[in-house]
């Protein structure tokens, strides 16, 4: 086998084993009359006074002005053998005046949510919304959008 056909082999493996990383870790934004609205990877954002990891969930938002946004954005533990866990919904509504963007975001303890011989759970949030213009006509919501799953350890 040739330098340049050994050289592609391995060129196309490595990237092969990248491609799944770079799609994990990027966010889904979705826009919809005048507005995007990005979910975040979650973050550890410290500890509580019990020493358990605190997880920041952020949502990055911008619209154009005379607009304003409803957004739901639901907490999750990722589950491969069954439906994923359920941690609540946080419900932002943003009005912008102007054309600008904002951030919010919501704090959780981390769960142990996956039984006694599973130290990781694999948090994100999905979110969808919906936009009033100036003039009060309201769109449907969007398709729920979910920010990239991150491994957390116990």
């Amino acid at each position: 086998m040739s330098f340049s056909r050994r050289a592609l082999l391995a060129l196309t493996g490595i990237a092969a084993l990248a491609m799944p990383l770079a799609v994990a870790g990027s966010a889904s934004a979705a826009t919809l009359a005048g507005c995007t609205v990005t979910p975040l990877a979650p973050v550890v954002d410290g500890t509580n006074a019990s020493g358990q990891k605190v997880i920041r969930f952020t949502t990055q938002v911008a619209c154009n002005g005379g607009r304003s946004v409803e957004i739901q954005d639901n907490r999750m533990e990722q589950d491969v053998t069954s439906a994923d866990d359920y941690y609540g919904t946080t419900v932002y509504n943003i009005t912008f005046n102007s054309p600008g963007s904002v951030t919010r975001s919501v704090l959780m303890v981390l769960p142990d949510a996956d039984g006694p011989f599973d130290s990781t759970e694999e948090m994100y949030h999905s979110m969808r919304f919906q936009v009033t213009n100036a003039a009060g006509a309201v769109s449907a919501w969007t398709a729920w959008e979910d920010s990239p799953v991150v491994p957390f350890q116990l």
